[in-house]
This record gives structure tokens, sequence and C-alpha cells, in this order.
């Protein structure tokens, strides 16, 4: 299986996740944002749920974030996988009007096998302020420093996104010194991961300062 782009931290691969996920070795975590079924862009017409069974095979752990109208889809177990958890970060200054209000906040619904401990001492809730961050050309794309924290709550040295989108996963576990494998089948979106993973990787002391500025909602 030929990877689209691949150096020394990050692969990226172009197709069908369904068809790619059984042919990757073991990762620490699967952490995705899959379509939402909210008609944003033409492969927005529903939310999947018929590739989690082969990303549950690859890893002990998995977190979804499936929007707030998705999360009473989202089943009690995936194969070997428990929901366990919901993480949540607040989008502070953000926009995002639901169908009864402004839902500025993103759960990442937390997937484990028996026995599999993905806790750390940290809060369950944050506070992220958005929008300097240089926005890519996606109809959905998480904001960065969403994925940073999301990708540094849930501890793991490989990391799988099967959804990949603009790669902003993939640019966060490159950040903070993870490997990452992500998946994409628009090969446009393939171009624009593959342009932002070429960038060079940020200051360690940047990332903590990203971070540590945000406020924790809960600890």
């Amino acid at each position: 299986m030929r990877p689209y782009y691949e150096d020394g931290s990050v692969t990226i691969y172009h197709g069908d996740c369904r068809e790619i996920l059984p042919a990757l070795d073991p990762v620490d975590l699967v952490l995705t944002d899959p379509p939402y079924g909210v008609n944003k862009a033409a492969w927005d017409i529903d939310f999947p749920i018929d590739w989690m069974p082969a990303a549950a095979a690859i890893t002990p752990a998995m977190g979804i974030m499936p929007g707030i109208w998705n999360i009473l889809r989202c089943p009690s177990h995936i194969g070997q996988l428990k929901y366990v958890w919901t993480l949540a970060a607040h989008l502070v200054n953000g926009m995002a009007r639901g169908a009864i209000g402004f839902g500025n906040w993103i759960p990442c619904l937390v997937y484990t096998r028996e026995g599999h401990s993905m806790f750390v001492k940290d809060g369950d809730c944050r506070d992220i302020v958005i929008g300097d961050s240089l926005k890519p050309d996606h109809p959905s794309p998480k904001p960065y420093r969403v994925m940073l924290w999301f990708v540094k709550r849930l501890p793991g040295n490989t990391i799988c996104d099967p959804f990949m989108g603009s790669g902003t996963t993939l640019r966060a576990a490159k950040d903070l010194g993870r490997k990452c494998i992500g998946i994409e089948i628009d090969e446009a979106y393939c171009e624009m991961a593959a342009v932002r993973m070429a960038q060079e990787v940020l200051p360690l002391e940047v990332l903590e300062d990203e971070v540590e500025q945000d406020i924790f909602a809960l600890v």
C-alpha cells in the first residue's frame, strides 16, 4: 500500500478508510472527526458508523468527535472497545449555532478495551479561545488548539485519523512529537494536508503556551 505522503512522523493514505484500516499495523489511538451528515458538502450526507469495527480492530482506544447531533447514534460498544467517557472542548468565542441555540462545544467520545486506561491528571472539559490561527480551505475544519488539546489529553505514541480532512489532527500530533497516520478519500484534502505536514514543527515552548493559555472549565 503506497502512501500519498510520508515523512518521519506522518503517513497519509489516499482512499476509503474502510479499505485501508484493515491493512494497517496496530496503533495506540484512533482519533477522528467523521462527517456529521449535516450537508456541509457532497461527502457530508450521513454520519457513517460502518468504519468503526475496522478501526477498533487495530487500537486499544478510540476518540470520536460525532458532533452534538450524533452523540446518541454512537454505539456503546465497538468491537472490543467500550464507551467510557466524554471529553469536551468549549469554544469560548465560537459562533456555531445549533438547533436550539449556540452549541459552542466539541464532544469527543472515548472508547477503550477492558483494562486499558486512557486517563491522566487533566481536565475533562476545557475552555479554548479560537480564531487567531490560519483556517484551512475546508468546509468544517477542527480548530488547531482543540486538536492539540485532544492529542495531549489522550496519550498514545502512534495515532490514526481515518477521516483526515485538511490534516489538523496530524499537524497537532506531529508538533507534539507523536507519529500519526491519516486517511482521506478526497485527493484535494490529501494534498492540502501534505503541504501542512511539510511545514516546520513548532517549538515545544510555543505548544506549551498554546495549551497553557487556555482556561480549564472543569479540573
